[in-house]
């Protein structure tokens, strides 16, 4: 398992979208093999989902991140862990003995109750499919569409 961590100095970074530094730890099962730094080239959301892939993550332990940025690496199969603080090695062991930290609540943040939102999109995807063309599709009658 790889297992990436918002990096600043030592600490987690405080905010995963300004975070260019990952430290990157190798295990198999709760042991440690390896780890190194890893740098997002770039400063958009796409260098982080590049760094994502390219280092195999499957876990990011990270302190405060946005919607879009969730979103996005939920959607590639990365576990996140949001809302952490501290020492980058100390919460990877916490980790891997599935001691909790962080706050999952972040997860959660906006996120709306919308019965008109079949898709859980929580309105920040510029009405996808599920919940924007789709109405609007089924309000024009069908003897109007040429």
């Amino acid at each position: 398992m790889n297992i990436g961590v918002a990096y600043d100095g030592g600490q987690i970074a405080p905010e995963l979208g300004a975070c260019r530094t990952f430290l990157i730890v190798t295990t198999e099962g709760q042991q440690p093999r390896s780890k190194h730094l890893a740098t997002a080239e770039g400063e958009s959301a796409t260098a982080l989902l590049k760094l994502a892939s390219l280092e195999k993550l499957d876990v990011l332990i990270c302190g405060a991140l946005s919607l879009a940025i969730r979103n996005a690496l939920e959607m590639i199969g990365v576990l996140l862990v949001p809302g952490c603080a501290g020492a980058a090695e100390e919460a990877v062991a916490k980790f891997l003995v599935g001691e909790r930290q962080g706050d999952p609540a972040l997860l959660e943040i906006g996120r709306e109750d919308d019965p008109d939102d079949p898709m859980a999109c929580m309105h920040d995807c510029a009405k996808c499919a599920g919940c924007g063309p789709v109405e609007l599709l089924r309000e024009i009658p069908l003897a109007s569409i040429e």
